[in-house]
């Protein structure tokens, strides 16, 4: 292949046509490399479709309109729409073949085309018929459903690829529409299919770096969409941040990790990050408080570091104060406040079952325990 020839010129020199086209042909080839090399192709503004719905016979249909917009292909060429551009139903009837449901989505491409004009005049001459102009148009087409899969799956270009007569076939996807029979006209307009959806141009890059102390990433350009963004404080910190954005107002704390690691978020974490756990057990008695485990202290309990959990079961060892010939216990209470005073409340109630008209006797029991704390 030949190397890139920079066309330079001097005093005197007698400058032809070809002299001319080769800076043209050096800065296309320049943008055309650039666009391949440090960006990724798709749709890079508009390009949507649009539906006009309509009703005839009964039936609703709709045609459809190709906004003004720019993509970019995979080659690294400009394909740019300046005025909106309705699609001919009679393109996608011609297309269709064999058998056809209601359910068919038929992908709409978007391609570069190189149209010439001729008339121009030059200096010295009348109009002519040669070529003198080159307009970057644009040609819409129809796939069979499916046949966007293998373009939306190819390969970025390399540097030398078809830099000196690329093929016709380089499209880009700019959305589906389904196919009403009956009237010979389009139905819907769909933007995804199947989790496919229309392929946006993106940067190849390995480092971006924000000028002004704050990087963004959006979804969409403006109005209601979501963002991550890196912002410097007044005071030297830093914060990243996740959530829903309204215009340029900040985005909402959905998710928050400030410069010193603390991590703000609104939902819950799955899976839950691994716990430190610790426990105590024992036995205890009524009205006194439940033990912390060995490296446990009330300031990690109180501010919430550290969460307790407890497990109390009483035990129904008969009182030498009962005087009853076949004692029954009924446990009233059993249990510890471990949000609180972590106090034990254990109350047993005991019955004489071979005179059951008797009152019963209530009196304050021991207990066995497990108390775990667990915390990040």
């Amino acid at each position: 292949m030949s190397p890139v020839l920079r066309p330079t010129f001097s005093d005197g020199q007698v400058i032809g046509a070809s002299d001319l086209n080769a800076h043209v042909d050096y800065d296309r080839l320049a943008l055309g490399l650039h666009e391949r090399t440090e960006h990724l192709w798709g749709v890079a503004s508009g390009l949507s479709l649009r539906e006009i719905p309509h009703t005839m016979e009964g039936e609703t249909y709709c045609d459809v309109e190709l906004s003004p917009g720019r993509a970019v292909d995979r080659l690294g060429r400009a394909i740019v729409a300046i005025e909106p551009r309705l699609l001919d139903p009679r393109e996608l009837e011609s297309r269709i073949t064999g058998a056809q449901t209601e359910t068919d989505v038929y992908p709409v491409f978007v391609q570069a085309l190189d149209i010439e004009h001729t008339g121009q005049t030059r200096p010295g001459k009348c109009a002519v018929g040669q070529v003198s102009r080159i307009e970057e148009g644009l040609l819409i087409s129809f796939g069979a459903p499916g046949s966007e899969i293998p373009l939306l799956e190819q390969r970025p270009a390399t540097v030398n690829e078809e830099l000196g007569a690329p093929p016709a076939g380089d499209k880009v996807l700019v959305g589906w529409v389904t196919w009403n029979k009956k009237l010979g006209r389009f139905r819907t307009v769909e933007t995804s299919v199947k989790g496919r959806g229309v392929r946006y141009v993106g940067v190849v890059a390995s480092e971006v770096v924000a000028g002004g102390g704050a990087l963004g990433l959006r979804t969409r350009p403006s109005g209601a969409r979501y963002a991550l963004t890196l912002t410097e404080n007044s005071t030297g910190g830093c914060e990243l941040r996740f959530g829903k954005q309204d215009g340029p107002l900040p985005p909402s704390p959905t998710f928050t990790i400030d410069d010193k690691g603390n991590v703000t978020y609104a939902g819950t974490l799955s899976p839950l990050p691994a716990a430190n756990v610790l426990a105590e057990s024992g036995v205890i008695f009524h009205g006194l408080r439940l033990p912390l485990p060995a490296g446990v202290d009330e300031d990690q309990v109180s501010s919430g570091k550290v969460r307790l959990h407890a497990v109390l079961a009483p035990l129904l060892q008969v009182p030498a104060s009962i005087k009853a010939s076949a004692p029954i216990p009924v446990v009233q209470q059993c249990s510890a406040d471990v949000d609180g005073d972590r106090r034990v409340r254990c109350i047993v109630r005991w019955y004489d079952l071979a005179h059951p008209t008797q009152d019963f006797v209530e009196l304050p029991s021991a207990c066995s325990y497990l108390l775990v704390a667990s915390g990040t």
